[in-house]
This record gives structure tokens, sequence and C-alpha cells, in this order.
């Protein structure tokens, strides 16, 4: 029985590090708390300067973030990249705001499974998100 609790615990949520996320939960994965489950590629590899979503501009600047941009804590090791686990409430709202067509994320370490599971996150449906994901991570 307790083989059996540990595959299945193992098989949830398993995703690989988000290049770029802090150390905040010991292994760079989105796949720890209840909202940063989608690893969204934030800067842009060759210049290292905030990735642009569309004609709205960079992360920071669509989700009202840009006073705590982080892009420097992202690029940098211990764990340096280009992404960040971010939430998946801000990634419906980035949808909303510039299309599906228009998102960064990486699949491979967002934690799909997860995200299709739920409704809404702090308020917000994750409907678009949910069929976004669909189409850019059809194999996840």
């Amino acid at each position: 029985l307790f083989s059996i609790i540990l595959l299945f615990v193992g098989a949830i949520g398993d995703v690989d590090v988000c290049p770029g996320e802090s150390m905040r939960y010991g292994d760079a994965k989105c796949n720890h708390d209840s909202t940063h489950r989608v690893c969204a590629k934030l800067v842009d590899e060759n210049t290292m300067d905030p990735l642009t979503w569309g004609s709205a501009g960079d992360f920071w600047m669509i989700t009202g973030q840009k006073q705590w941009q982080w892009d420097q804590d992202i690029i940098n090791e211990p764990n340096a990249g280009d992404s960040w686990c971010i939430c998946m409430w801000a990634f419906a709202n980035l949808i909303s705001k510039v299309g599906c067509d228009n998102i960064h994320i990486r699949c491979p370490s967002t934690d799909v499974s997860y995200v299709l599971d739920r409704y809404d996150d702090y308020g917000h449906d994750l409907t678009a998100a949910h069929e976004c994901l669909k189409n850019t991570c059809p194999a996840s």
C-alpha cells in the first residue's frame, strides 16, 4: 500500500524546473502552493530585457507589478533563466489582455493538470486559461 501511495504522490504535479524561478520552494518548480503553477517566460533569453507580450508591454506592465519588477532575480544565480512561476489568476488575466497567441509559457515546467482541475483562482475565472493551455500545451 505504501508503494502505491508513493507512486501516486510522485505522479501528481511532477513538472520540470522553471529556469529563473527562485529557490523559495527549494527546487524552483511550479508545483508547490495553490496558485503559482504557471512557468511564464518573462525575460528575453537573448537580450535579458523584459519580454514583450503583444502590444500591451511586458508582464510587469500588464499585471501592474512594474514597481516590483524582479527580472534581475530571474537572470541571476542560483537558477539563472528567463522564467518565473506566476499565479494562475495572473495567467488568466494576461490571456484576457493580450490573447493566447501572445503568451510565453514553458509547458513542461507548468503544472498543466493542476490548472485544468481548478475553476477559479482568487475569484478569477480560469476558463480562458484552460482553453489556452489545451491549445498551447496539448501533450502536457
